[in-house]
């Protein structure tokens, strides 16, 4: 792994839900860790009723640490250059403990 290449710095943060006294559930997202990456990005097309939508999917790989071994597709999103992005997957490249890879999908607001 090339470290010079990890040049994006990015936030991992994770959904919480909070109960109030009453037992209203309310979800929010907190900053669970923020670390280097370098990221490789690509677009796609999909047909849905008629229209073409586009996708915008990106990788992130990182470094391997404990706390990113725990991120999930679900639960987690990250934010790169004050943009926000679901984890579709993540890759542990082969179980070596070197890097982890984050195939990701732009949100739309």
């Amino acid at each position: 792994m090339d470290i010079a290449a990890l040049n994006l710095r990015i936030t991992f943060q994770k959904q919480v839900t909070d109960v109030d006294e009453y037992g209203n559930h309310t979800n929010h997202d907190d900053d669970y860790i923020t670390c280097w990456a370098t990221a490789s990005g690509s677009g796609t097309e999909a047909d849905e009723a008629g229209t073409t939508n586009p996708k915008e999917t990106i990788d992130f790989t990182t470094r391997w640490c404990e706390a990113l071994s725990k991120v999930t597709s679900d639960g987690y999103r990250i934010i790169a250059d004050g943009k926000l992005y679901n984890i579709l997957y993540v890759n542990p490249m082969g179980y070596k403990h070197n890097s982890l890879k984050f195939h990701c999908e732009r949100v739309k607001r």
